[in-house]
């Protein structure tokens, strides 16, 4: 059939429209795709049984809940047995051992403000990572991982760890911040009598002495005024922790010393709200770190006695109200949907918490075996959830393991984000499992669960097996508490050595997917169990021969208080200030560079 000098004419006009039309298309500046936001929220030592979604019918956690059904939930993530090793791993996508963090003693964790631990500035923080790419980034809450600075430019504090605002606290909620606790009471309840009965050792020594004229009366002054200063320093010493210690920051500034509870979690959620409200109209990093649920517990006026729980109830209810209302200011103010949300815990439950008159304070680990301090799986594995919207399927459950190592890489993959390539890290993309539900073999083939800087654990994943197997090399020794709950409750928290800690040749196996409590050791005389273990004893050597030294964090002497370093509103010791909670919108630092423009990532995040 024959076209017709007007069909041409028509087809040619036709395509000339259509070709011109891309052109000037294609000529014309095509809007960017908005940047991703993120807001990660850490819960302190909330165990895997405490929350709705995850299995708890009467603590009332609606936000979180909802949360979880928006999107997925990790149902086998992973984090290190304590607070400050744990908030490190998920700041660096890397082992604390790596750095110097693993402690050999039974001090696995930051306790004194003025003390030179820290974070080493060497270590590159999600902060720093986002904040290179002209993130407006801020911590709210708990930080845990040192105050002070080596030199101008190597600081442990969270400015300068990539954090353009912080507000909070640099240390975390200690016992000695409640009114009627320490947490030198908590190691030893008897420690106030100890002291005494010290002095009285050193009273008849001095005694005993000047009786047999070993010493003069000279000597015996001498000696007994010496233990009386010592024994009264310490009991001093003691009793000035809470002033030490409970400390609440503003960037750099100390705005109440010591810290009080009220409306605590409501003065710490309006800085985050005011953050959002000031830089929503750039990317953004917010670090949302509750105080909830570590001891010693506290809860607005309005959450008191609503909770069947009693005092813990009421501190995650009050939690997830804050969830909600961060959540749902991000709604308001437009970015919700481009708002990668991120929600875990540093550790499990602590199973030894219990007041004096028997009440649970600590949380609630569901199936799993032991708590906080121990690397059974109550004490490591954590409720995780993210949301991602148009990117992560809503209602999605990965049970494959995961660990709080893959933040890091899986927001610098979002983000677009370069890391540095000179160090290993231990972390891995989560998008792959985010997006498909799984991957071609197991996203992390073998994980190392350390108690401080000892390898009590591991944990191997075959390619091609839906198994899942858990080694254990040393574990915590358990003895029954209140109300028949078993834990480390001869010691308060687990230790990593000494008379607590079983050793295990062969050690042992447990097949983890089918066994999550962890009752029933495998046959190491079987075949596979066998295999397994050989298996493992290549890839430990394998990995710790790739450890370095480094300068060690718990070093003593780096872990003592300096009084001379001691941050104070006033004049050391008569430190004293309480916030006025006037402040509206956060106050930045000055800024010491530019920060450049952002660029979105042009690789596709499910490959990353």
């Amino acid at each position: 059939m024959e076209l017709s000098w007007t069909s041409l004419s028509l087809i040619a006009t036709l395509s000339c429209t259509i070709l011109c039309t891309n052109a000037l298309l294609n000529s014309s500046p095509q809007p960017q795709s908005k940047p991703t936001n993120f807001v990660v929220f850490i819960m302190d030592d909330v165990g895997m049984g405490d929350l709705g979604c995850f299995g708890n019918g009467t603590i009332k956690t609606p936000n979180i809940d909802g949360l979880a059904k928006e999107g997925a939930k990790l149902t086998h993530h992973l984090a290190l047995p304590l607070c400050t090793p744990s908030r490190a791993a998920l700041m660096t996508g890397r082992l604390p051992i790596r750095y110097g963090m693993g402690s050999r003693h039974i001090m696995r964790v930051f306790t004194f403000l003025s003390a030179k631990a820290g974070l080493p500035s060497s270590e590159t923080t999600i902060a720093e990572v986002l904040k290179a790419i002209g993130y407006s980034t801020a911590l709210v809450g708990k930080w845990h991982l040192g105050s002070m600075c080596e030199a101008e430019n190597e600081c442990s504090h969270p400015n300068g760890q990539g954090f353009d605002y912080f507000f909070g606290l640099p240390l975390t909620n200690l016992r000695d911040c409640g009114s009627n606790s320490n947490v030198f009471i908590a190691w030893d309840p008897h420690i106030y009598r100890d002291i005494v009965l010290t002095f009285l050792a050193v009273l008849w020594a001095a005694y005993t002495a000047r009786k047999h004229r070993y010493i003069g009366l000279c000597g015996f002054v001498i000696f007994v005024g010496t233990g009386a200063i010592l024994c009264g320093s310490f009991f001093a010493f003691i009793k000035s922790v809470r002033m030490m210690n409970c400390v609440l920051m503003e960037n750099q500034r100390v705005v109440e010393q010591p810290l009080q509870y009220a409306n605590l979690t409501e003065r710490i959620h309006r800085r985050a709200v005011n953050f959002l409200e000031g830089h929503h109209d750039k990317p953004f990093l917010l670090v949302m770190s509750f105080l909830q649920a570590h001891t010693a517990l506290f809860s607005s006026e309005k959450f008191l006695g609503r909770s069947k729980h009693g005092l813990y109830g009421d501190t995650l209810e009050e939690m997830d109200w804050s969830v909600g209302e961060i959540l749902r200011t991000l709604r308001r103010l437009g970015v919700d949907e481009n708002t990668f949300i991120y929600l875990t815990s540093d550790n499990g439950g602590h199973v030894e918490e219990f007041s004096e008159d028997g009440v649970r304070e600590g949380g609630w680990n569901g199936v799993f075996k032991g708590g906080k301090a121990s690397t059974w799986e109550g004490g490591i594995r954590v409720p995780t959830i993210v949301k991602y919207p148009g990117v992560v399927p809503p209602g999605l459950e990965i049970s494959e393991p995961t660990k709080l190592e893959d933040l890091l890489p899986t927001i610098a993959g979002i983000a677009g984000a370069q890391l540095p390539n000179d160090r290993v890290y231990d972390g891995k993309s989560l998008m792959p499992l985010l997006t498909r539900g799984k991957t071609s073999g197991p996203h992390h083939e073998f994980m190392y669960h350390y108690c401080g800087s000892y390898l009590h654990a591991a944990r191997y994943t075959p390619k091609d097996s839906d198994k899942i197997f858990k080694i254990h090399y040393s574990s915590v020794i358990h003895v029954p508490g209140p109300h028949g709950t078993m834990g480390c409750f001869g010691t308060y928290a687990c230790r990593c050595t000494g008379y607590s800690v079983d050793h295990h040749d062969p050690p042992l196996v447990y097949d983890i997917t089918r066994d999550p409590a962890e009752q029933n050791p495998l046959d190491p005389n079987d075949p596979e169990v066998r295999d397994v273990i050989h298996t493992m004893k290549e890839a430990v050597a394998e990995h710790q021969g790739g450890i370095t030294k480094q300068q060690d964090q718990f070093d003593v002497l780096r872990l003592l208080p300096r009084p001379w370093k001691q941050p104070c509103c006033g004049t050391f010791p008569f430190c004293s200030c309480k916030d006025s909670s006037t402040v509206e919108t956060p106050v930045l630092p000055p800024k010491v560079v530019t920060q450049p423009e952002w660029v979105p990532p042009t690789e596709d995040i499910s490959q990353s």
